[in-house]
């Protein structure tokens, strides 16, 4: 990791649309992550038009999950979230829901259930948690590249892909909390998810077009 004296950041105006779309996938992953979610996914997938909040619940309520309980969850965690991933929107005094983009909506979940279908070595639940924060992503693409690549290195290349422009062009410092946020949160978990992260999980962190 190359280390000067600090210069001012200031990016250009693609960093702040690289980092709008950053925002939207992080949104996008961890809306996905938990199962009852996809459920609602597959369930928007198959059913054209606006939807109720008893419909929803139908979808999520088994032996497990009661109607009342399915009722709870949807309002307070998985429509909120389901809103922040850009997938719906939610009107909590009518309890009408909307698809914001069928084709969008269509377009996950065809790649969730093809990832689904594959025979991956740690649950769905977990990588999309895991790949829901933007360092961690362009660690996986950048380690996907590599063999091997030592952490100030890697901190390096994460700062380049983050910020679109050449390493003498970003502000030290910047580089630095990448390398600090890689070698406190980011790293560890990926090291623990191990060869869980191949070559199949790049279509996750692709699910918006990044």
């Amino acid at each position: 990791m190359t280390m000067s004296d600090s210069q001012p950041d200031a990016g250009p105006p693609a960093a702040d649309s690289r980092a709008a779309t950053d925002a939207s996938l992080d949104a996008l992953l961890s809306a996905l992550a938990p199962r009852p979610c996809r459920t609602l996914v597959a369930y928007l997938a198959e059913n054209d038009g606006s939807h109720v909040m008893a419909d929803l619940a139908a979808a999520l309520t088994d032996e497990e999950t009661p109607d009342l309980r399915a009722r709870a969850r949807l309002h307070h965690t998985y429509l909120p979230k389901l809103a922040d991933g850009g997938l719906v929107t939610y009107d909590p005094q009518t309890g009408i829901v909307e698809p914001t983009d069928r084709q969008r909506i269509a377009a996950v979940r065809s790649t969730l259930r093809a990832f689904a279908a594959a025979d991956h070595p740690t649950s769905l639940d977990t990588l999309l948690e895991l790949l829901s924060a933007s360092p961690r992503r362009r660690a996986f693409r950048v380690l996907l590249d590599h063999d091997a690549l030592g952490l100030p290195d890697l901190a390096d290349e994460v700062a380049v892909r983050g910020r679109g422009r050449p390493l003498p062009e970003i502000d030290p410092d910047a580089v630095l909390d990448v390398y600090l946020s890689l070698y406190h949160t980011h790293v560890p978990k990926l090291t623990d998810a191990g060869r869980a992260l191949d070559e199949p999980v790049r279509e996750l962190c692709e699910l918006d077009g990044e």
